[in-house]
């Protein structure tokens, strides 16, 4: 969404129950209604000195009628040198649907 000076060599990851996604992928989740589906997200600066940010949420069961969609926003900021305090803001969208 946004990059102030943090840098431009990135790794990131979006997490469903604690398996890594692909951007555009997607994962089938056995859950019980009672049960609930945890999201992870993770941006992370490439350099000698990391900078990482990271979101987490969970979505129960119970919740989703047909499909819902979650966002979850990312901070990463700047550690070091001159433009240290600055900020680079992710925004990862995970669109959950229940499946007949």
């Amino acid at each position: 969404m946004e990059n102030n000076h943090v840098g431009n060599e990135w790794w990131w990851g979006g997490f469903v129950n604690g398996k890594e996604l692909n951007d555009g992928e997607s994962v089938t989740v056995s859950a019980n209604a009672a049960g609930s589906i945890k999201l992870h997200a993770e941006a992370q600066e490439q350099d000698k000195y990391p900078d990482d940010g990271e979101a987490s949420a969970s979505v129960k069961v119970s919740s989703i009628k047909t499909s819902v969609t979650k966002k979850l926003n990312v901070t990463v900021v700047e550690n070091r040198g001159r433009y240290s305090g600055n900020t680079a803001k992710w925004q990862f969208t995970f669109k959950l649907e229940k499946v007949k």
